[in-house]
């Protein structure tokens, strides 16, 4: 029952961390598209064409929940169970969640130029350096915002767990006195 809990408290999180990414991202760019709006106006420029702003909507909506669903969530979701299985603390999953978003992205980018583009394949090292420089930094605050809240939680009971069994075998070890 309890790992049932566990499941669904992470799916809930994870289905609900990306629209909400999205819904912020939608609000920025809202914004955003408004105040350039006022300049373009302002200025004397052209305030552009008229789908300018739904494809900023629509892009933002569907790579938000494509990154979040297809690379976030499975590094997440790989990230606690190897810790699970470990039994390790879940802080630890962070540089488990880092090297499975970073494999996700890559078989994401092998995918996109096998089956869209016509480019050859780039190296491991340029697709590293391009998910450290672009991806890692929302990896990252995607599995605070998600997970942090718990793994803190985790360090703290683990913490105390050690600190009672240290008190207890401390009394155990003291000399008995017999009469």
């Amino acid at each position: 029952m309890r790992f049932v809990l566990k499941a669904l408290s992470f799916a809930a999180r994870h289905l609900l961390a990306s629209p909400l990414a999205a819904v912020i991202g939608c609000l920025l760019w809202t914004i955003m598209y408004l105040v350039l709006l006022l300049i373009a106006m302002i200025g004397g420029g052209g305030v552009g064409g008229p789908l300018a702003y739904p494809a900023g909507l629509f892009a933002i909506l569907l790579t938000s929940l494509w990154i979040g669903w297809g690379i976030f969530a499975p590094a997440c979701l790989v990230g606690i169970v190897s810790c699970s299985v470990l039994n390790w603390p879940r802080l630890a999953a962070i540089p488990i969640v880092f090297l499975a978003g970073f494999a996700l992205s890559y078989l994401h980018y092998a995918a996109y130029i096998e089956w869209v583009t016509t480019h050859s394949m780039l190296p491991v090292a340029t697709v590293f350096k391009n998910y450290c420089l672009f991806i890692s930094i929302p990896i990252g605050l995607y599995w605070w915002i998600t997970e942090g809240p718990g793994a803190i939680i985790d360090v703290f009971r683990r913490w105390l767990k050690n600190r009672r069994g240290k008190k207890s075998l401390g009394k155990s070890a003291l000399p008995c006195s017999v009469p």
